[in-house]
């Protein structure tokens, strides 16, 4: 079987990924734009000069040439210079193979049929990218998308962009494949709002509060429109709040194992006692697994850790892993539309026997000492993502 994973650079994309190459026997297809949050070496171990795929013609990048001189790899007739820069930060670690885009399906057949893993650098708002793809398919997994609330209430733009016409462009290029057998999409709990008593139902109204919920709440729907009008075969998934290893490093169990570690003020919005359930981000891929075997077309399925938690106790215990003092917290002013919490009912899935082996408090201490363990991993991405460091400057200078 043939999986094409859209966004499998990226945090939850990847662990699904290296989670499947480990537990399967299937081939992967995994398309990815390498934005900000698109990190290579999560799949480092995956990827050589042979499976990392580049056409040199894209709807996003316009005509890609490659240029080798005295101060490294440029790239020329990108979209713009920082279009080139960010490519070239991505991939100057690799030599990846650049194809014109009438090759690649040949080219992507011919690399898997020496190695389980073929990456591809594109965008899904690529239609004929994404249809060459489908072609090869017999299972999309749908992970890409912006996903960080406080970038999308700053530009929602790349956020209308990808998570919604990207979302379409894919499920236009499903439409048109007679062999595909499901189309797992990856929604999220937050589009049903905010909580309050209840845990939300899969039967719940929809009813998001900021723009990257919003997007991702257009493309849950877009997906099951597509179900009911054409007849594509979509499940969509809705997991709670994930966290692990990998997690890009602007996200709340990141940020903050990282300012405690540089003994850096570690800001938390308002009182901090936003509540999150939190889910393990393999038990997310074994959710997705269950689902791509089980899981019925035309059905959405919430994904829950059953690990609800105040934003207070996450900062707290990553102090007391990292032996940090608590006077680094310092309560900023809230962010705009801010969920209180967000809570949903998993009956569904555990039905078709989703279950967890570890509790919360082993995958926490796990997954912070992951990050201290592997400070490489984050500090080249402090250290070279520029874009990271101006959007941190920016969201909390006045705060």
């Amino acid at each position: 079987m043939i999986l094409l994973v859209t966004g499998g650079a990226g945090f939850i994309g990847s662990n699904f990924v290296k989670h499947r190459l480990e537990n399967t026997s299937d081939k992967i297809i995994v398309l990815d734009a390498l934005t900000y949050a698109g990190v290579l070496d999560n799949l480092k171990s995956y990827l050589n000069d042979s499976n990392l795929l580049v056409p040199t013609s894209q709807y996003d990048l316009k005509k890609i040439e490659k240029t080798i001189n005295q101060y490294g790899v440029t790239y020329n007739d990108v979209k713009d210079e920082v279009e080139s820069k960010r490519l070239s930060s991505k991939l100057r670690e690799f030599s990846p193979k650049y194809i014109n885009i009438e090759d690649l399906n040949e080219k992507i057949e011919e690399v898997l049929e020496n190695t389980r893993l073929a990456f591809v650098v594109g965008n899904i708002i690529d239609s004929t990218l994404d249809e060459k793809l489908m072609n090869l398919s017999d299972i999309v997994v749908h992970f890409a998308a912006e996903s960080h609330v406080d970038r999308s209430i700053f530009n929602a733009d790349a956020f209308v962009k990808t998570d919604v016409y990207g979302t379409y462009s894919l499920l236009e290029a499903a439409k048109k494949c007679e062999k595909l057998n499901k189309f797992i999409h990856i929604s999220t709990d937050e589009v049903y709002g905010q909580a309050k008593e209840k845990p939300f139902k899969e039967t719940d109204p929809l009813n998001p509060r900021n723009p990257y919920s919003a997007s991702k709440a257009a493309a849950d729907r877009m997906a099951y429109a597509y179900y009911q009008t054409y007849g594509v075969p979509v499940v969509i998934v809705r997991p709670s709040n994930n966290f692990g290893p990998n997690q890009y490093p602007e996200k709340l169990i990141p940020v903050v194992t990282i300012k405690a570690l540089n003994n850096e003020p570690i800001p938390v919005y308002g009182d901090g006692k936003q509540r999150r359930d939190w889910l393990y981000v393999e038990d997310t891929a074994k959710a997705i697994n269950l689902l791509i075997e089980k899981g019925e077309i035309g059905q959405a399925y919430n994904v829950a850790g059953r690990n609800e938690r105040e934003n207070m106790f996450v900062v707290e215990r990553i102090l007391e892993i990292t032996g940090k003092s608590k006077d680094l917290i310092k309560h900023v002013k809230d962010r705009p539309g801010h969920d209180l919490r967000y809570l949903i009912d998993d009956t569904k899935i555990r039905g078709l026997g989703f279950k967890q082996d570890r509790t919360f408090e082993e995958l926490f201490d796990h997954t912070v000492k992951w990050y201290l363990k592997n400070k490489n991993w984050w500090e080249k991405i402090l250290r070279e993502d520029e874009e990271y460091k101006e959007f941190m400057e920016k969201w909390y200078e006045n705060r």
